[in-house]
């Protein structure tokens, strides 16, 4: 009886395995990439340097005197005209340092009219007479700095300008080491640029045809960036041998209210451009520089490694051989020479590429 069980057994699994159904096969999977034709556009050539805005001319304002603090209408952010008062310096001891000089003064200047009317007569030696004038001038040059200090306990503003700092308080006291203000002419704005040693021809030799931006990046999604051009006013004529760089001052052509002394800011400079020309995005190209074309006709790609050629940090140019060809702008990390891809649904609605 176990014989016959053994056998129906072994019966069932040959029935079994004999009657299993082979695994489909699956279907091979593409990969899917994105492809585009250049685009005929003007590319411009360019290099971006970072800098910082500066006033051109920034103006502290010491005082001549020194003294207590008594009045200081002076606010940062204020524009000021000429002569406008920005601190007053307590001016009692120089008040009466000013009576003080008067009084020698009126007295030296007594003496000397009458020593003068007795040597005119000549009833007086003219060393009587030289003392008297020298003690009369001196008495005057002291009355007259005295007055003059006296004057120094205002103090206003040297220029008009827009007040940048104003960090002193009434009851501070005012010394020369120590400005009451820093004046500025906010429409003279410049950067100072530190260039790398390998554009110096660049500048010096194409000075003429250079074309400069100044940019300042807004906040993502609450302002437009702040851009206006700018003219090259000075180019160094050396190159620093410690940081192997020269400087180049670039003066804003029109600030506005966008830009303020030490606001960070790229400028790019624009050396040359090329009208009418197939271009695409420089992601097109991988790390090595190299790409790749898509062949409707097989449906794969093929790689190409081509030479540098001239790009604006967005676009790069695209050999005219090329300029008619598919580019892979989206998958090209992921296939190999040869490949056989797919195309997103969207590109062969686009350009009415049958599979």
């Amino acid at each position: 009886m176990a014989v016959v069980l053994v056998a129906l057994v072994f019966v069932s699994l040959s029935f079994l395995v004999t009657n299993k159904k082979a695994p489909e096969e699956k279907e091979d999977i593409l990969p899917s990439v994105r492809v585009q034709k250049p685009e005929i556009r003007d590319l411009v050539e360019s290099i971006t340097i970072s800098g910082y805005v500066e006033a051109k001319a920034m103006i502290p304002v010491v005082p001549f005197v020194s003294g207590t603090i008594t009045e200081y209408p002076a606010k940062a952010g204020d524009f000021v005209k000429k002569d406008t008062l920005l601190a007053k310096i307590d001016d009692e001891p120089f008040r009466q340092q000013v009576l003080q000089a008067q009084a020698a003064y009126f007295a030296a200047k007594s003496t000397f009219e009458r020593i003068e009317n007795l040597y005119k007569s000549g009833a007086t030696s003219q060393q009587n007479y030289d003392n008297a004038r020298a003690q009369y001038d001196a008495s005057t040059a002291q009355y007259d700095l005295a007055k003059l200090q006296m004057g120094y306990t205002e103090v206003r503003a040297p220029v008009e300008g827009t007040i940048l700092m104003a960090n002193q308080a009434v009851g501070s006291i005012g010394t020369q080491t120590s400005p009451v203000a820093v004046l500025a002419d906010l429409s003279n704005q410049v950067v100072r640029l530190k260039v790398a040693e390998k554009y110096f021809d660049l500048f010096t030799m194409e000075r003429e045809n250079l074309a400069v931006e100044i940019i300042r990046p807004a906040e993502q999604g609450m302002y437009e960036d702040a851009i206006t051009s700018a003219t090259i006013e000075n180019i160094a004529p050396y190159v620093s041998p410690e940081s192997k760089n020269f400087e180049v001052v670039c003066r804003l052509d029109n600030p506005g209210d966008r830009f303020r002394p030490g606001m960070f800011v790229k400028v790019k400079v624009a050396y040359r451009t090329h009208k009418n020309v197939p271009v695409l995005p420089v992601q097109t190209k991988k790390m090595d520089g190299s790409f790749y074309i898509y062949q409707p006709e097989s449906q794969t790609v093929k790689y190409i490694q081509a030479e540098k050629s001239p790009d604006d940090g967005e676009f790069f140019i695209v050999d005219s051989q090329y300029k008619d060809n598919f580019f892979v702008i989206d998958g090209q990390n992921f296939v190999f020479d040869g490949q056989k891809v797919k195309l997103y649904e969207q590109v062969l609605e686009e350009y009415g590429i049958e599979e």
